[in-house]
């Protein structure tokens, strides 16, 4: 009978241990993210009809309050996805940093090749940028989590990607987006800002008229990649940070019309 009480008392040691494990892993892991947009072929412009669908694919990374928003670079024919037409500027500054443009035609998506920091911990976004001039340079600049916008609520539910989710609808720069957040995480974010109807939770399903996107999967693991700041990252205002990119903006464009 000792034995047995013994035996019975490992069993729910280790039960225990399996338990406080699991809700351990939660705060580190990956979100991969499906995304499809409308994009205007070749040479046409928004809204044209003229348009193709493109489906690429986000990984979310987070642990110890901080995050990091990776985008595989779509394959466009030879134009890449950071032309800055629709949707606004969504590729990289090609030194490996996001420009953190506008991301689904109105709202702010995070993680644009590379480039997309969260602190978790103080629900902040973190820009950054480096001049294609001096890659050697980082500067980032810090934007808070914005409240959502005319928010609806639903009692409607569902699980993605194995988690409880809860429907509401929000309105982010006139687009109206019917969103899945779920409060079955320990942290808060939305790859685009603005989407979080109570303020907390993860967004894991969002979709407008031109875009939508939708996690495939969260895996609750060890993170191996870098998702800190560059450490000679140097803090500027979103205003300083703004005009270092129409500064480069500006340049390229000299530089392409010179080539012509």
């Amino acid at each position: 009978m000792k034995n047995l009480s013994k035996t019975l008392l490992s069993v729910a040691l280790v039960a225990f241990s399996g338990m406080t494990a699991i809700a351990q892993d939660k705060n580190t892991g990956v979100i991969d993210y499906e995304v499809n947009a409308k994009m205007p072929q070749r040479g046409g412009a928004e809204g044209d009809g003229d348009e193709q669908v493109v489906t690429f694919n986000q990984h979310f990374y987070f642990a110890a309050g901080k995050g990091k928003l990776e985008t595989e670079r779509p394959d466009f024919g030879g134009r890449g996805f950071g032309g800055g037409r629709p949707g606004g500027r969504q590729g990289g500054d090609g030194n490996g940093g996001g420009r953190g443009g506008r991301g689904f035609g109105g709202g702010r998506m995070r993680g644009n090749f590379g480039g997309g920091y969260v602190d978790l911990s103080g629900s902040k976004y973190l820009q950054i940028f480096s001049k294609p001039d001096d890659s050697t340079k980082t500067y980032y600049a810090e934007e808070a989590y914005a409240p959502a916008k005319d928010a609806k609520l639903s009692d409607k539910t569902k699980k993605i990607a194995g988690l409880n989710c809860k429907k509401a609808t929000v309105t982010v720069r006139n687009e109206e987006y019917t969103v899945w957040y779920t409060q079955d995480l320990p942290f808060s974010y939305s790859p685009i800002n603005g989407l979080l109807p109570d303020g907390k939770g993860v967004v894991l399903s969002a979709e407008g008229s031109r875009r939508s996107f939708t996690a495939v999967k969260v895996d609750f693991k060890p993170v191996t990649a870098n998702i800190s700041l560059p450490a000679n990252a140097e803090k500027v205002t979103e205003d300083q940070l703004r005009d270092m990119r129409r500064e480069a903006m500006q340049k390229f464009r000299e530089r392409q019309n010179g080539n012509q």
